[in-house]
């Protein structure tokens, strides 16, 4: 043990001069720092330019009625008045009616200007910022809609308004009174309706969505974010819910019978869509942002690692049979597995602190920078209740679950650098296995699901889509794009076959590195 210890220590001091080492961890170090900071600075110029772009308020829409009065002029020139007379059903209505002698172009900005103007005239905007919620927001935009409708009404002639016209306009104004209670009012209800009454109208969402935003906000005062993100939350319950009941699996629009797996899988998310929806949990923009930004971050600072262990493991023992270097340790008193187990040890070493290094760097730059609360805590179901896991919890077994891809891949290289007397082959091989990470999902998108696919290395190293299902659920990326070593096809091989399959690659490509390094000649 005391021999393995000091050629341990031998290879970690070689290993620790080489100048490439240090720079690619000055890469990963500075990346892990750099990339938070500039999210930062991007959310922020981001809110900056929403607040003044979006900004609905008293003192802008002033200033737009007065440019439009500024260009219409006398009302008297274009607008005049008439009572009307319509038999509908044996019974004369009269109606006091307006005609607007305007073109087309012209009365959607004289639209616009009676919108402006009574909002001036009678909305409260202390109360009620028109940007304040996606009430007021919506509400806002079918009075809009309603006002040019019942103008363009306007601009049919006097003589030419029979029943049909009577029947519309009718129609139009009701739901200009809806719309008006909906905005000025805030009153939920009446959007409801104004919804249910149009076929087609320019909200955001379908009723039944609304129905649920009135449950969950009955007073309309959630802002417009955390309205949408909750309408995507009930969306996708509803989605999850046609699923359970039909049987199927709508993934990237291509419907497949449920497995007893996936089925399960939904049930727990739809338990924790449940859970987050009726405490207020949802992912918000800062949360998004944070996990965003520490995913990506993690994944450049990999890159870097991946190509740090593609030097270390490439060049391992090609390096040093070629330059003849090996020879001062075969020619000691030590047993060949002596210098393989140390030799391994050394690259997992540096596998291990590259990770760490990145985890932790990567987790509390995002922290610093972006705030505690930019990282959620996991859910998942145990026992049939949702349960919540802290977010350092989280990391830490996020950690160990990703890193056994990468020491898969810390095998491979170093199996072909046993095999090979070529740096350059060594760490090409191995460079070329990174770039094929994707196949196993491209050959399922051309070919379908067949029994081989399962049986490819890439197929089973991404275990972060099996071990956490529902990263989703809390704003992070597709769990399909969580690790950088191979992407989770849909079919979802079953966990116990890929670490199954894991452990006997694993067993074979290390058998076929010792061969290969005890067989090999010493020139």
């Amino acid at each position: 043990m005391s021999k393995i210890l000091a050629l341990y220590t031998n290879e970690m001091i070689k290993l620790s001069r080489k100048l490439s080492v240090w720079i690619l961890i000055a890469l990963m170090t500075v990346s892990c720092i750099l990339l938070p900071f500039l999210a930062m600075r991007m959310y922020q110029a981001n809110l900056s330019e929403s607040d003044e772009s979006y900004g609905i308020d008293k003192t802008s829409l002033t200033k737009t009625r007065d440019a439009l009065r500024e260009g219409f002029g006398d009302q008297n020139q274009y607008v005049t008045h008439d009572t009307i007379r319509f038999t509908i059903q044996n019974e004369v209505i009269e109606l006091f009616a307006t005609y607007l002698s305007l073109a087309d172009e012209e009365v959607q900005s004289y639209a616009s200007y009676a919108c402006i103007n009574s909002l001036l005239d009678s909305y409260d905007f202390d109360r009620y910022p028109l940007n304040g919620s996606l009430l007021a927001d919506q509400a806002f935009s079918l009075y809009m809609d309603e006002t040019r409708n019942l103008c363009f009404m306007n601009t049919v002639p006097f003589s030419e308004r029979d029943n049909a016209w009577y029947d519309e306009y009718c129609n139009v104004t009701e739901q200009l009174d809806l719309a008006t209670t909906a905005l000025f009012t805030h009153n939920m209800d009446a959007m409801i309706e104004l919804v249910k009454r149009k076929e087609e109208n320019n909200s955001s969402y379908p009723l039944y969505i609304w129905s649920e935003l009135a449950a969950n906000d009955p007073e309309g005062r959630l802002s417009i974010e955390d309205s949408r993100r909750l309408a995507e939350a009930l969306m996708q319950r509803e989605e999850y819910r046609k699923n359970l009941e039909m049987g199927v699996d709508n993934y990237n629009y291509s419907y497949i019978p449920l497995t007893s797996e996936r089925r399960a899988q939904i049930e727990d998310s739809l338990m924790i869509l449940d859970y987050q929806i009726d405490h207020g949990k949802l992912p918000n923009e800062i949360t998004e942002i944070g996990v965003a930004t520490k995913q990506f971050t993690h994944r450049a600072a990999r890159f870097f690692l991946v190509l740090l262990m593609i030097i270390i493991a490439g060049s391992s023992v090609s390096q040093e049979l070629a330059t003849g270097s090996i020879k001062s340790l075969i020619i000691a008193p030590v047993k060949r597995w002596k210098i393989f187990t140390a030799k391994l040890l050394s690259i997992f070493t540096w596998g291990m602190i590259g990770s760490i290094l990145i985890t932790f760097l990567s987790t509390m730059s995002t922290m610093i920078c972006l705030g505690s609360s930019s990282l959620p805590p996991y859910y998942y179901v145990s026992g049939g209740a949702v349960k919540v896991m802290p977010h350092l919890v989280f990391t830490l077994l996020y950690f160990l679950v990703d890193n056994i891809s990468l020491f898969i891949y810390i095998l491979t290289a170093f199996m072909i650098s046993c095999l090979t007397r070529n740096t350059g082959i060594s760490v090409g091989v191995s460079a070329g296995l990174l770039l094929g990470a994707g196949l196993s999902s491209t050959l399922y998108s051309m070919f379908g699901h067949h029994l081989w696919i399962d049986f490819l290395p890439f197929s089973n190293t991404n275990l972060i889509s099996s071990v956490f299902p529902h990263l989703g659920l809390i704003g992070y990326m597709d769990s399909e794009s969580a690790g950088l070593f191979g992407v989770a096809d849909f079919h979802a091989i079953p966990f116990s076959f890929s670490v199954t399959y894991l452990t006997v690659l694993s067993f074979l490509l290390l058998l076929i590195a010792y061969d290969g390094f005890v067989r090999r000649d010493i020139q």
